[in-house]
């Protein structure tokens, strides 16, 4: 079963806050029902096993993610101006360097290896993600309508490019010797002003 139920949610839900203070693999069936006051029998009418409910938890925390960036893409591409739109995705870039996008990236990293590992989580992740990938898709085509960045790439591959150097920075999240902030963000202007904004 896959429809909204209140059950259902709250089972959802529960995980959800659970995940806030630990890992997926560290929540137990156990914990979710003294925590939701769910039955066992309930939780198995709503979900094929425990497995099915932490997926559809980690999936719900992803797409919570998604509903996040595409509306701070929305704002991005209130840009009035080329040069706005270049500052407000600079803008983006050093937030996305910050301490809160370390933990999004472990999040998402975390989700699409889970869908590698069963079917089941891969079909229910791509939907999220194809939807993330096509609301920066039409980011970047709407912006090439205005004449505001280069038309030499596909909108679509301008959107992977976009997720995969953010998501990408998650190399630089676990070792000793991170590389410069400033440096990297002068990396990304570069690309940004001369490649992507670049006139054709």
């Amino acid at each position: 079963m896959n429809s909204s139920h209140p059950t259902r949610d709250l089972l959802v839900d529960t995980v959800l806050e659970l995940l806030k203070n630990e890992h997926l693999s560290e929540v137990t069936s156990e914990e979710v029902l003294a925590k939701s006051g769910i039955s066992k029998g309930s939780l198995y009418h709503h979900f094929d096993d425990f497995e099915d409910l932490l997926e559809v938890a980690e999936v719900k925390r992803f797409s919570l993610l998604v509903d996040a960036t595409v509306s701070k893409l929305t704002e991005i591409l209130s840009a009035t101006s080329k040069e706005d739109l270049f500052a407000s995705l600079e803008d983006f870039n050093r937030s996305t360097y910050g301490k809160d996008y370390k933990k999004i990236r472990l999040i998402r990293l975390k989700a699409v290896t889970h869908a590698g590992l069963t079917d089941r989580m891969k079909s229910r992740l791509k939907i999220e993600q194809d939807r993330l990938t096509m609301a920066v898709a039409d980011m970047c085509q709407e912006a090439q309508f205005r004449g505001w960045t280069s038309t030499r790439f596909a909108p679509k591959t301008l959107s992977v490019f976009l997720q995969a150097y953010t998501l990408g920075l998650i190399v630089n999240d676990y070792t000793d010797s991170p590389i410069d902030e400033t440096d990297w963000l002068s990396l990304l202007r570069t690309i940004l002003k001369d490649v992507i904004l670049a006139q054709d």
